[in-house]
Order: structure tokens, then C-alpha cells, then sequence
């Protein structure tokens, strides 16, 4: 939002909307703010743009009312699950949008993203969970502290430190997404790699180009997916191919586990169980219900 030549009242109304922690509050402070901006001609834009957004935001409280929902998201976490978060007009939304192949809002201004945006992307048969909440100050802190992966969005040093103060309770691991860095000199580069692994720090980050290939996507995907400690277990019938979509398991996971995962009981119930993949000595292997499972495993079972 721009605060130049504003009224006192504008700029404080401004402070308060950035720090706002509900929807009311924003509604609240937004008022003021569309009562003392100016009503000439050069000011017509940013009148729209208050107007927009104070129809967005009470539509928002509408629908959460007639659900019965308050501010919290309504998410089921799926096995693997990342969070993308960062500052406005940091090309979180492209990112987004890049990954999930999905369309998104983007904009110039600040605060595109509204509600916490869903969406997925595969990587080798995995799929992956991402949601792009809000942008900071305005995040949704129960996602970043409840979340396996954090992807934080930044454009410039400086941002590195400020983020810090937004994510230091999660458990979360966490990866650095530094926007833009094809417009980055190879000095500038060094720098920033110098920041993030220093004594203080030790980031995972990415640098994301303004357009990635297909390389960059795919390496891009595979460093959030390593973060993730999971196998992945395919299943087959006898005398049939294995499927395609495989399970999501904790690493260490058994036989049972996976046959529990299938359904509940399933693993009282198995006559016979065979293997093929890593965890084996010789492909169709026949195990046990405790055989630790590696990724990429194929396990077949014979049901009772």
C-alpha cells in the first residue's frame, strides 16, 4: 500500500492494518483508511484498490460465518505437506502457480493472497501437499508451526533476517527461496550463499529464476521432496504390474505397517507376503509382517 502524502490518521490506520492479527481488525482499519484518503483524481487507484480489498476480506468473513468456520483453515494434511511463506511482492504466488501448474493471482500490490491457497505437484510419483498462505505480517502462524516443510520467499539479504522473526517456533525444515536470482550478479550470488551457510545459519535455499526450465523445476522439486523422511511403497496383485501410485510410509516402516495402511486388520489377515526392490535379497522375496521396508520397494500380499 502507498502511504505517501497521507494523513497522520491514514498512516497510523496503515501501521495497524499491517499488524493486524484478524479479519475484523483489517475491516476496521481499512474504514479509516478509505475515509481519509484523498477524493481527487490521482488518488482514484488507490481508492479502488482499499475498496477491493474491503470487499474481499468481508466476503471472506461471510462465508467463514455461514460455514461455521473462524479464521483458522480448514487443511487436512496430507502425508507430505509444505508451507509457502514470505513477504509481499516477493513472487510468492508465482512460485505457487509455477509448481502447481495451477493459475493464481499475482499483482503489484501487496497482500494478493487473501485465504491460504491449496494446491499439489508431483515429484516421481509422490505427491506432494503445498499451501500458499498469506504474506507476512499476515500469515497463518498455525500452518507455519504445524507443517513438515517451510519454503520462505525473500528478494534480497536484508529480508533473510527480517523472516526470522516470523517462523522461529516451527519445527519445521527449512528451505529459503531466493526470488529473482537470475537478475543477481555471481558476486551478489556469493554473498547470499556466504549468509545462509554461516556460522549463525545454515539454510537449505534455492535460487529461483524468473523462468525456470525444466531442469531447475525438477531439481527445485527434489530438494523439497528430500526433506521429507518418507518411502515410497508400491503395491501389486499376483501375476499383475505394480501400481503406479505408491503409498507414503515414515522411513523404518514394516510389512505391517503398510499392510495396516492398506486397512485397518489387513495385516491379521495375510497369508503370504512377497518382495521386490531395495529391502530385498532376490526379487519375490517372501517376508515376514516386521521386514523393515526401503523406498521403492514392491510388496505383494496374498490375503486370506
Amino acid at each position: 500500500m502507498a502511504s505517501t502524502n497521507q494523513s497522520p490518521f491514514y498512516q497510523k490506520a496503515e501501521e495497524e492494518y499491517l499488524k493486524a492479527a484478524t479479519d475484523k481488525e483489517r475491516l476496521e482499519c481499512l474504514e479509516i483508511m478509505m475515509k481519509e484518503v484523498p477524493k481527487h483524481k490521482s488518488s482514484e487507484k488507490m481508492r479502488k484498490n482499499l475498496t477491493n480489498r474491503y470487499k474481499k476480506i468481508k466476503s471472506s468473513v461471510a462465508k467463514q460465518k455461514s460455514s461455521g468456520k473462524g479464521n483458522q483453515v480448514g487443511i487436512k494434511k496430507a502425508d507430505m505437506q509444505c508451507v509457502l511463506a514470505g513477504f509481499p511482492n516477493t513472487g510468492k504466488s508465482t512460485i505457487f502457480k509455477t509448481l502447481t501448474e495451477q493459475p493464481t493471482k499475482t499483482s503489484p500490490h501487496p497482500f494478493t493472497t487473501y485465504q491460504a491457497q491449496l494446491g499439489t505437484f508431483l515429484h516421481e510419483d509422490a505427491q506432494i501437499q503445498i499451501i500458499d498462505i498469506p504474506s507476512f505480517p499476515n500469515h497463518d502462524k498455525s500452518l507455519i508451526n504445524s507443517t513438515d516443510t517451510l519454503l520462505i520467499t525473500v528478494d534480497n539479504i536484508d529480508q533473510i533476517k527480517k523472516a526470522e522473526d516470523f517462523y522461529y517456533r516451527t519445527k519445521a525444515k527449512i528451505i529459503l527461496i531466493f526470488n529473482k536470482s537470475d537478475l543477481l550478479s555471481e558476486t551478489e550470488k556469493r554473498k547470499v550463499k556466504a549468509t545462509l551457510k554461516s556460522k549463525f545459519r545454515n539454510y537449505d535455499y534455492i535460487f529461483f529464476s524468473k523462468n525456470p526450465t525444466k531442469i531447475e523445476l525438477r531439481k527445485i522439486k527434489r530438494k523439497i521432496f528430500k526433506t521429507f523422511p518418507i518411502i515410497r511403497i508400491y503395491t501389486k496383485e499376483p501375476k499383475k504390474q505394480p501400481s503406479k501410485d505408491p503409498m507414503i510410509l515414515k522411513q523404518n516402516s514394516t510389512f505391517k505397517d503398510a499392510a495396516e495402511k492398506v486397512r485397518k486388520g489387513m495385516s491379521k489377515k495375510i497369508k503370504r507376503s512377497r518382495i521386490w526392490g531395495p529391502s530385498s535379497k532376490f526379487g519375490g522375496q517372501v517376508i515376514g509382517l516386521n521386514h523393515v521396508l526401503k523406498d521403492k520397494d514392491v510388496i505383494e500380499f496374498l490375503i486370506v
